[in-house]
């Protein structure tokens, strides 16, 4: 008798609402885990890609830096103006900020030094 209950109570119709909800309500679940993992892949590879472009800010730098440092006057000139290039940079952040005023005050005084009399009373706006 229970069983007969049961088949009374559960309306063909019912079974196809309830089975018809669970198909729309697991659809919608994986569709918003599939978005959320493709938002932190996109994530992953934006981070990839700006460490990417830095570490070339970087390859850069330090290119610039041996030019900067080269015995060759017009080589250090080229070398500051590549600084200064990075400089402007938006990979370029505080501490290299801070690394390129240092690094462009020493060489500006080696430049300095190295410059004739005459050259260095004119750079002096005297």
């Amino acid at each position: 008798m229970t069983g007969r209950r049961l088949q009374v109570i559960m309306n063909p119709w019912l079974q196809v609402g309830l089975s018809l909800a669970a198909g729309v309500i697991t659809a919608g679940c994986a569709l918003v885990g599939v978005r959320h993992a493709a938002r932190g892949n996109d994530r992953a590879t934006e981070q990839r890609e700006l460490a990417g472009r830095r570490e070339e800010w970087w390859r850069r730098f330090t290119w610039a830096a041996d030019l900067a440092l080269s015995e060759s006057v017009a080589k250090r000139v080229a070398g500051l103006k590549l600084l200064t290039k990075l400089a402007r940079s938006n990979l370029a952040r505080q501490d290299e900020y801070l690394l390129l005023d240092v690094f462009q005050g020493q060489v500006l005084d080696k430049l300095l030094v190295d410059l004739p009399e005459t050259d260095r009373k004119a750079a002096a706006g005297g």
